[in-house]
């Protein structure tokens, strides 16, 4: 069964949803994933940042996986460990952003993945 996720928005322009600690499998997480990203192109959203923990690396390696399979379909996908102030889609992605606070900026934080929409 599906469970309900936490998302909310983050100074109106980064959507941060988290998949890694509502309970669900893997093949659940997707699913939200994909709801969350749809949910927020319609919103207007400049990117969504996904939560997906490390845990036992079920949830992370399919949120990658399925990134890499939706190829086109996003400006970047950047792995929490690379969003940094080195990384040009990171820099490009959050000079669109009003309120550019992130505590996962430049933290090398693995458990996260932005999709800059």
């Amino acid at each position: 069964m599906l469970r309900r996720i936490n998302f909310y928005v983050i100074f109106g322009m980064i959507k941060t949803v988290d998949i890694a600690h509502a309970g669900q499998s893997s093949s659940e997480a997707i699913i939200l994933l994909e709801v969350a990203i749809s949910t927020a192109k319609e919103e207007g959203v400049v990117a969504v940042k996904v939560i997906h923990g490390l845990g036992s690396g079920s949830i992370a390696e399919k949120v990658r996986s399925w990134a890499k399979n939706q190829e086109g379909r996003f400006r970047a996908v950047i792995p929490g460990e690379d969003y940094n102030a080195f990384n040009k889609d990171a820099v490009s992605m959050r000079s669109e952003l009003s309120n550019k606070q992130d505590k996962d900026f430049n933290s090398r934080n693995a458990g996260v993945t932005i999709f800059w929409l």
